[in-house]
Order: structure tokens, then C-alpha cells, then sequence
């Protein structure tokens, strides 16, 4: 009967995010104190407004950073190393380069270049997912034979967009 439980539980949570996802409330609040639907309860929660303020809201962290207004979370993810060069005089170049074809065919795909000395860098993306990396490394692929095998997946901290409007892009 313990077990019945526990596999109910997954179940329960996927259905309840789904439609807390599908339902244009504003707090968990909101959605618990909806009208009741025929069949269901109804709930009523207790709570002080300055316990509401607080439920939803984005608290500065140690994983948070904003950079030119915008919030990003930071964590562990992967991105595609698309270009590392050495030679002082070509390397910022070659990867100001890399990174303008990359955009001009991938324009939803974040990049950025990099010097770690004595390295100039380009990272492609970022993916929260070994499997989402694999399959922008295989598009990069398609479009730079010449160079696929200098091109792959590395793991590294990723800025995910807290902000909704960066998130659509």
C-alpha cells in the first residue's frame, strides 16, 4: 500500500505543474484559492501579506548574477567549444569570425569569445543538457565539415535568462 503511494506521488505532481502551467494565476496562492471546479474543494490558505510578497519572488543569491539589467541563474551545464587559436596576431580574429558565421545561421544561439591565455576561445550555447548540446554540435557540423573535429561539447557554468523577455530569445 506504501508503494502505491509513492508511485502516485509523480503522477500527482505532473498533472498539478501541468495545469498550474496552463493557468494564467499570478501565485501559488492564486491558483490554490481558484474557485473550486464541480467535484473539487475549495481551499483557503491563511496567510500574511508579507508571506505573500515573498512566495515568487527572486531573492539575490550566490548563483545569481545580473549583467546590463538582465538576471541570469548560474550553473553547471554544457557549451560547445567552437574555435580556440593561440597565435596573438590571428586568434581574436579568427574567432570574432567563427562567431559571426555561427550567428548568421544560428541567431537564437548565444555565443561568446573568450581569452584564457594564451588561448582565444568560442563557446556556442548554452545547454542544460548533454542531449540539447549534441544536437546543435551535429547542426554545427553540417555547416563546418571542413573544421568538425576541432568543434565539440565541454562541460562548464552556464547563465540561464531569469528575465522573461530573454528567456524567448
Amino acid at each position: 500500500m506504501m508503494i502505491r503511494r509513492f508511485l502516485y506521488l509523480p503522477v500527482l505532481l505532473t498533472v498539478t505543474i501541468g495545469l498550474y502551467a496552463q493557468s494564467p494565476v499570478f501565485s501559488i496562492f492564486d491558483y490554490l484559492e481558484q474557485p473550486p471546479r464541480r467535484g473539487q474543494g475549495r481551499v483557503v490558505i491563511h496567510q500574511s501579506d508579507s508571506i505573500r510578497k515573498l512566495v515568487g519572488t527572486r531573492i539575490d543569491g550566490k548563483n545569481i548574477e545580473v549583467i546590463s539589467g538582465k538576471t541570469f541563474y548560474i550553473t553547471r551545464g554544457y557549451r560547445i567549444k567552437a574555435y580556440s587559436g593561440n597565435n596573438q596576431r590571428t586568434s581574436r580574429k579568427e574567432a570574432d569570425e567563427m562567431q559571426a558565421k555561427i550567428k548568421k545561421l544560428y541567431p537564437d544561439i548565444r555565443t561568446n569569445t573568450g581569452f584564457s591565455a594564451p588561448f582565444w576561445e568560442l563557446y556556442v550555447g548554452d545547454f542544460t543538457s548533454v542531449e540539447e548540446a549534441s544536437y546543435t554540435l551535429r547542426e554545427l557540423h553540417k555547416a563546418f565539415p571542413a573544421i568538425k573535429n576541432e568543434i565539440y561539447i565541454i562541460e562548464a557554468d552556464i547563465r540561464l535568462p531569469l528575465d522573461e523577455a530573454e528567456k524567448d530569445k
